[in-house]
């Protein structure tokens, strides 16, 4: 089935401007972290904030995923044919994703990332070897990866044959998996928002998280 997203030049610029200030930064604020990691603890303590962070680039993606599922429409001026289509295209045309460009599935997260990545490279005092700075520096870099790459990896869970490297990640439950993934496409698309990895999922649903904010905010979840 052809794409059921028409998407502007002018948005197709800002994603692909988007994308390559989020990848240099990304590269920048990698050799920061890495320079400002003198010793064991240090290691540590960067890697239990890039754990945090995967695991709340996985809450960001499951919450944008909802909001775009849940909310609006594809007429909504701006948000519609730019953010909201390109989640609810795929429950008509499940395979739609695989045929999208890699641009097509990083560039509106980099539009929303990158702003964040480029803040926290300027003001997080790596140099002052505090452990909270390389501890959020660890968590935001996780955060804004993980942000980017989710559709990447939602790709992948829809694709019969994935690439060798997503399949070992899937194996390892780095990345979301098909089988996950196909929760969410059973019923009424309304659980297993989370599409990073679907960590969060089994807690949130449990706890009927997306039930409950539906209802403050004035929406039936039924």
């Amino acid at each position: 089935m052809a794409s059921l997203v028409a998407r502007p030049v002018t948005h197709r610029l800002l994603e692909f401007g988007a994308t390559a200030v989020f990848l240099g930064y990304a590269v920048g604020f990698q050799r920061r972290v890495a320079f400002a990691s003198e010793t064991s603890e240090d290691r540590l303590v960067i890697l239990a904030g890039l754990l945090c962070g995967y695991l709340v680039a996985d809450l960001i993606s499951g919450t944008a995923h909802w909001m775009g599922d849940r909310f609006w429409n594809e007429s909504t001026p701006i948000l519609g044919p730019n953010f909201i289509a390109p989640f609810r295209e795929h429950h008509v045309d499940p395979q739609a994703m695989v045929a999208h460009g890699t641009l097509e599935l990083v560039g509106n997260t980099a539009v929303f990332a990158f702003p964040g990545l480029a803040a926290a490279y300027y003001l997080l005092d790596f140099e002052s070897g505090s452990g909270w700075a390389l501890f959020n520096a660890g968590l935001l870099l996780s955060t804004m990866l993980g942000v980017v790459a989710t559709n990447i990896f939602h790709r992948w869970a829809h694709m019969d044959q994935p690439p060798s490297f997503a399949r070992i990640l899937q194996r390892t439950g780095l990345v979301l998996t098909k089988q996950h993934h196909a929760r969410h496409h059973t019923g009424n698309f309304d659980r297993a928002y989370c599409i990073t990895t679907g960590w969060m999922d089994r807690l949130l649903d449990a706890l009927g998280i997306w039930d409950r904010m539906e209802r403050v905010l004035g929406r039936d979840p039924r």
